[in-house]
């Protein structure tokens, strides 16, 4: 097993290797908390992103991913189609739509928000929130770094 030196690298390089751990556990979690929903993993995430974020085209949420537009663009047909999402002129640039919840959208949120925050405190027990305060931080400022590259690389 690969085991590098002590020292900050070592911590963060095991940072790094939590993430995918646990994006899949909470994926798979989150099919079951979702699953009566209708909506698929990729479809939740682009409305959280409405949710949090506000209106966006598909090349604008594509970039918050960072995935390629045409990765995004079948996903917000489907919200459309399903009624969750609304694509209208954008008024700054003429192919590319921009994108908003409808009420329908927003309340579909909500309900993921209560379902989430419900299986949150059920998960958190007797788990130290600082922790995952600290956890988020650092996550944050490794994101905005890797943005960073992202952004020189292009």
């Amino acid at each position: 097993m690969y085991d590098p030196d002590p020292g900050p690298e070592r911590d963060i390089l095991a940072a790094i290797n939590e993430v995918p751990k646990a994006f899949f556990r909470l994926s798979a979690i989150a099919e079951m908390v979702f699953a009566d929903l209708g909506v698929s993993g990729a479809e939740r995430g682009i409305l959280r992103d409405l949710f949090i974020e506000g209106e966006a085209t598909a090349p604008e949420i594509a970039r918050r991913k960072p995935v390629t537009r045409q990765s995004i663009q079948p996903v917000l047909d489907s919200l459309v189609a399903k009624g969750f999402a609304r694509g209208v002129d954008n008024p700054h640039h003429k192919r590319s739509k921009l994108y908003s919840l409808t009420p329908a959208g927003i309340a579909h949120c909500v309900e993921l928000q209560k379902r989430e925050l419900a299986t949150i405190r059920e998960m958190l027990g007797d788990l130290p929130p600082a922790d995952f305060a600290a956890a988020a931080e650092a996550l944050k400022l490794m994101n905005a770094r890797l943005d960073d590259q992202i952004s020189a690389a292009r």
